[in-house]
């Protein structure tokens, strides 16, 4: 039971953007972690939200911040900007500015935020070191820039079970570009890394696990958001050819694990990261 492997989406569709969450259950685990450690003061005037898709954070902080603070949302995708726009009228949220773009190259003035925010935002980023050069540019010097971010070993307990898979069927010479999307996934050394090359250092970071379960393998390659934004990469790890030999073994591998274990658990390591100018900053509360 494969059938998975032919879904397919088109982010331009009107049919699939009015049935994209704008904080799905997946990302609203990050969300709530960046909503309780994000400052949030009166003197914080103009916020820019990198990445804002189809609403968050952008109308929660500019609700959370009123009116005195205007949130500015940029993003590439147009279609998710223009259900932005209808959810902002529906909801009355005023003090927002919404502008197409690119975040390795913002129409923003320098030093003009007193806070830069994404959520999840590196995930997508083509480019994330041009990206943070930008948001260095944008930002006041006593500004904050605030992240949140999976990290390196999440869902470790379907990789795992993928690397058997390859193992048990002869394809090890597959494990390497499975060990590389692992790889891609961001480690707090990685973003202190990134932070100090772009002009920042970081100010503090809270870290945490959360599981996702599910009843079964054919539950989770099932689920909605797995195939939007996981499935893709899984299959490239094997030629066409082998997909579906390869993900019904593995299919069937992550079942008798959740038959034994009374059901499949996947963690997802968890990053809040808040960082400054490398030029010492003041807090909010005293400039």
């Amino acid at each position: 039971m494969t059938d998975y492997l032919n879904f397919t989406y088109n982010t331009g569709d009107p049919d699939f953007v009015s049935a994209y969450d704008e904080l799905t259950l997946w990302s609203s685990m990050f969300g709530l972690m960046l909503l309780e450690h994000i400052p949030l003061a009166t003197d914080i005037r103009k916020v820019l939200d990198v990445g804002c898709g189809t609403g968050f954070p952008i109308l929660e902080l500019a609700q959370r911040l009123g009116p005195t603070c205007t949130v500015v949302g940029i993003d590439p995708w147009q279609a998710a900007l223009e259900r932005l726009r209808h959810k902002a009228g529906v909801q009355g949220v005023e003090n927002i500015e919404i502008h197409e773009g690119d975040a390795a190259a913002m129409p923003f003035a320098a030093d003009e935020f007193d806070m830069i925010v994404s959520n999840l935002g590196i995930n997508n980023f083509a480019d994330p070191e041009a990206c943070f050069r930008e948001c260095a540019r944008v930002l006041k010097p006593t500004g904050r820039f605030v992240l949140t971010t999976n990290l390196r070993g999440h869902m470790h307990e379907f990789y795992d079970a993928y690397a058997e898979t390859l193992r048990v069927l002869g394809m090890a010479e597959a494990t390497a570009a499975l060990q590389e999307q692992q790889s891609e996934r961001t480690t707090i050394e990685d973003l202190q890394t990134l932070f100090e090359r772009t002009g920042f250092r970081m100010h503090q970071v809270h870290a945490r696990s959360m599981t996702i379960r599910y009843a079964s393998g054919t539950a989770m390659l099932r689920h909605y958001f797995i195939k939007l934004s996981f499935l893709n990469g899984w299959k490239k790890v094997v030629a066409e050819a082998d997909r579906r030999r390869v993900f019904s073994e593995l299919e069937a591998r992550l079942n008798r694990a959740a038959e034994t274990a009374g059901g499949l658990d996947v963690t997802i390591p968890m990053a809040y990261v808040e960082g400054e100018k490398r030029e010492l900053a003041a807090p909010f509360g005293n400039r």
